[in-house]
């Protein structure tokens, strides 16, 4: 072996610092963009799911006031008819069917306002007894937690 050439044990290290020096600039760009990019698509995955929460919500928001005057409309208005009794139906049924999508306190929620519309639907004909309240109850229940849901987002 001539006395210059390194031994091969001692050579390879030497090439691998070799050439980490000569491409340093290259390795860290490929790093940079590599983070950057996988911290873009972190954030556009974050901000879809929140854009789709804030959406579900405010239709939500929407659909509890609708349902809170069809309530009203029924037992204190005294509109008895199968229209608004079907409209009744159709967005209390909306109202459990989207709520998931905001959260699961939301889907608790709008559970127990479906439960609620379905045992106290049938004595708003009459406009006597609490069924208006106790469906108002649930229905600011929901919406107080929809609202909360809403602020907590960043």
């Amino acid at each position: 072996m001539n006395a210059q050439t390194p031994a091969p044990d001692q050579a390879a290290p030497s090439r691998v610092l070799s050439a980490l020096r000569r491409n340093a600039v290259a390795l860290i760009s490929l790093s940079v963009a590599l983070f950057s990019t996988s911290y873009n698509t972190w954030r556009n995955q974050a901000t879809e799911a929140h854009r789709n929460v804030r959406e579900a919500s405010f239709k939500l928001l929407e659909e509890c006031g609708e349902l809170q005057q069809l309530a009203q409309h029924r037992y204190y208005g005294g509109d008895h008819s199968q229209m608004n009794w079907i409209a009744g139906w159709g967005r209390a049924t909306l109202i459990r069917d989207m709520a998931p999508l905001v959260s699961p306190a939301v889907q608790a929620r709008a559970d127990a306002l479906f439960v609620s519309w379905k045992e106290n639907a049938g004595e708003l004909e009459s406009g006597q007894g609490d069924s208006a309240q106790r469906i108002e109850t649930t229905i600011d229940a929901l919406t107080g937690e929809v609202r909360s849901g809403l602020l907590a987002l960043h």
